[in-house]
């Protein structure tokens, strides 16, 4: 994984969001309809993995394919901001 893939904007564009969790192998799934619940989308995506650090699942909620995707890169963001970087 590169600083360049880990990097993401602060906001971006629905295919923008899409392009960058590809990039990480995240993936974007929409839950089915139900009867008492709204739909939902869900970003999933794994942060790499780091010295004996494990890699992180991460879930995220939104009620746009944007909103799940910018809530994961939020969360991908706080994760690879505490990685010690080699100089």
């Amino acid at each position: 994984m590169t600083d360049a893939v880990a990097e993401v904007p602060e906001t971006f564009t629905t295919e923008e969001a899409v392009s960058w969790l590809r990039s990480v192998d995240g993936e974007l799934y929409r839950t089915p309809p139900g009867r008492h619940a709204a739909r939902a989308w869900i970003a999933t995506v794994r942060t790499p993995r780091w010295g004996t650090q494990r890699g992180q699942l991460i879930l995220a909620l939104g009620d746009t394919a944007l909103e799940a995707a910018t809530a994961a890169a939020s969360q991908w963001r706080a994760v690879w901001s505490r990685v010690p970087r080699v100089d």
